[in-house]
């Protein structure tokens, strides 16, 4: 009985350590796995960080021109302005010198 118990014993731990390099392959399987997966997040992100930044660099460019047209369009309300009160106040002189 002695001898069946001296080769059962490496018998089990040749299957616990089977088990554990089972475990830790799996485990690390899982972890290359989810860092896989990650790496694959991260390359999205970054895209579209790049595509957010194109966008952003596009919409700076357009409120400068937007900007400058509200200038031109304020500029023109202006000029009309005091076209129109010079062409009322020579209307005015006309009718009055009548």
């Amino acid at each position: 009985m002695a001898t069946s118990n001296k080769s059962s014993s490496p018998r089990r731990t040749t299957t616990s350590l089977n088990q554990s390099s089972s475990i830790q392959s799996s485990t690390s399987a899982i972890t290359n796995r989810q860092l896989s997966h990650l790496n694959s997040q991260i390359a999205q992100l970054q895209a579209n960080l790049s595509d957010f930044n194109d966008l952003l660099t596009t919409s700076c460019d357009q409120y400068k021109n937007i900007e400058l047209l509200g200038k031109i369009h304020a500029s023109l309300f202006m000029a009309s302005r005091k076209v129109f009160e010079e062409e009322d106040a020579m209307n005015l002189n006309t009718t009055n010198g009548e």
